[in-house]
């Protein structure tokens, strides 16, 4: 019997609501027109259709991967009725994925911002950047499309930073027109917006970059929301918070449990451990992950709370297994008699490749590299994010081994995250220390971020044209120690950096111009910053402990 089209797109319709109703399976209709009769014969309703459906994928929750074993037999049911062409699974082609998130959208990749910087150091607007990428692959980290800066999937790049200093901010806050233009503006991007924000800061700056927030080897206590809901329930609007708590506990192998078979959660606010060598987590962490970051908009995805180093003092109570050096030296049954460590290299590599292949750089939390019996390989992904780096209070061996760690992924050109707190904005001292050392390690792909009252900051200091760095970052920090600092020479002037609790006095050998910076803080609701750069003639300087010093030529 020869159908009308209106009941042919009714009957496609329903179909396609069959198949995001079983949405836990991660599978999604690409267009209803690409659902086609096999028969012209309609002998099977679309309702009664939907209706043979297994009951897990429609019907109360059951375990993941049950509802992933029983979901195949739905949809091998709606491809043999209905001709399901031209869609894939939540790993399939993601050449339409801008569509219905938002993503794709701007011009030509590439941001570049720090340069420009006017007499009062507010300068630093956005800018294009050529840079093309270079080909890494996967495997070390980087993207399949090219390296840890290259284009991702939508469309937008990591911005080079040689010549530049670049601001990625914190979770940006409730920000008015001004605000929103003010940030567009002055930082690369941000993390954890709600799609409507993205997209009003980037129709300001199309290549304005936002990441993704997500834990890392921990599920979300019940109450915290963290992702776009409506990823759990089938849509894509991306307007309001959630979290797949409801689905996660379900499936009970996903956590770790202590010796009484007891879930672990931290001591730090509650989110619970996951076991990162169960192959149900690592499936659904991708595969949630990949449609997160659709719906979202986003551009990678930070994964907090990362490093194992973190396991002793947040479940060494909860479970005395995970105490003091356990992560490193213990082997456990639920990790495949592997250790933590090893168990957590074999799972990020895996995952950072799943999400590479997707254009998604994954870049965790890996704290500040000042656990010395943490030997963990964290190059294995595109970049990192390093949350507490260059504290005043370290020790000199500490503050070498961490710095170390950072040349030795700028020299990779990782994607590297700095971040910061400052106890005041007016607190000089500490805000040079830390944009001394994020020059000292400064790449190709290097961003910053230090405030006091949050991330709606501004400090003059950011908008400094230092140019490139002279050389490329060497092995060790050790080669930038002279005369009792630490100093990294660029095009424009030089940093000089004293991780010491000592003042140093160093000769220049010369006149240079000592950038002083005043001012700086909060961006107001008029958005705008305040704060000025002042130059001083000078032959020597006097770096105070725990601080750093720039001149220019």
């Amino acid at each position: 019997m020869e159908r009308s089209a209106a009941d042919l797109f009714f009957s496609r319709s329903v179909a396609a609501a069959a198949v995001r109703s079983i949405h836990p399976c991660h599978v999604k209709i690409c267009d209803v027109n690409a659902i086609e009769e096999v028969d012209s014969d309609w002998s099977v309703s679309a309702g009664k259709l939907v209706s043979q459906l297994p009951a897990a994928c429609t019907g109360p929750r059951v375990g993941y991967d049950e509802r992933m074993r029983r979901c195949v037999a739905g949809l091998a049911l709606l491809a043999w009725a209905f001709g399901i062409s031209g869609c894939g699974t939540s790993n399939g082609a993601r050449g339409e994925a801008g569509a219905d998130s938002g993503a794709g959208t701007g011009a030509a990749p590439g941001t570049d911002a720090g340069g420009g910087a006017t007499d009062s150091g507010i300068g630093g607007s956005v800018s294009a950047s050529a840079d093309s990428g270079s080909g890494g692959d996967a495997s070390d980290g980087g993207l399949a499309s090219g390296d840890a800066g290259g284009v991702v999937a939508t469309g937008r790049r990591f911005p080079d930073t040689t010549s530049s200093i670049a601001v990625l901010a914190d979770q940006l806050p409730s920000m008015n027109a001004a605000q929103t233009q003010f940030a567009a503006t002055h930082y690369v991007g941000t993390e954890k917006q709600l799609l409507p924000v993205t997209q009003a800061l980037r129709a300001i700056n199309p290549n304005f970059l936002v990441l993704h927030y997500h834990l890392s080897m921990w599920q979300s206590a019940p109450a915290v929301d963290f992702l776009v809901p409506d990823v759990i329930d089938g849509g894509v609007d991306g307007v309001t918070w959630g979290n797949d708590y409801p689905t996660v506990t379900m499936n009970e192998s996903w956590f770790w449990h202590n010796a009484s078979n007891v879930r672990v959660a931290s001591s730090a606010d509650g989110k619970l451990l996951m076991n990162v060598a169960a192959a149900g987590f690592q499936t659904y962490w991708a595969e949630s992950l990949i449609e997160q970051v659709k719906a979202g908009g986003y551009d990678a995805v930070f994964f907090d709370s990362a490093s194992p180093a973190l396991l002793q003092g947040e479940c060494g109570t909860a479970d005395p297994r995970l105490a003091g050096t356990a992560a490193r030296d213990t082997s456990f049954t639920a990790l495949g008699n592997a250790t933590w460590i090893s168990a957590w290299e074999s799972w990020m590599g895996a995952l950072n490749t799943t999400l590479a292949a997707e254009g998604i750089p994954l870049i965790p939390n890996t704290s500040a590299f000042v656990t010395g019996w943490d030997n963990t390989n964290y190059g294995l992904t595109a970049g990192i994010f390093a949350e507490g780096y260059a504290g005043t209070s370290f020790a000199v061996s500490d503050w070498q081994a961490s710095t170390n760690e950072l040349l030795a992924l700028s020299a990779a050109e990782k994607i590297m995250i700095l971040q910061n707190y400052l106890s005041a904005s007016t607190d000089l001292a500490t805000r040079l220390y830390y944009l001394g050392n994020y020059l000292l390690v400064k790449g190709k792909h290097t961003y910053l971020d230090y405030f006091a009252a949050g991330p709606m900051e501004w400090y003059p200091e950011w908008g400094i044209d230092l140019g490139a760095a002279t050389a490329p970052v060497p092995a060790s920090v050790s080669a930038f120690l002279t005369n009792g600092v630490y100093r990294r020479d660029f095009a424009n002037g030089s940093v000089f950096v004293n991780p010491s609790s000592s003042p140093v006095t160093v000769s220049l050998a010369g006149t240079f111009r000592h950038v002083v910076p005043s001012g700086g803080g909060a961006v107001d609701t008029a958005g705008t910053a305040t704060g000025v750069l002042t130059m001083t003639n000078v032959t020597s300087l006097t770096i105070g402990a725990a601080t750093a010093e720039i001149v220019l030529h």
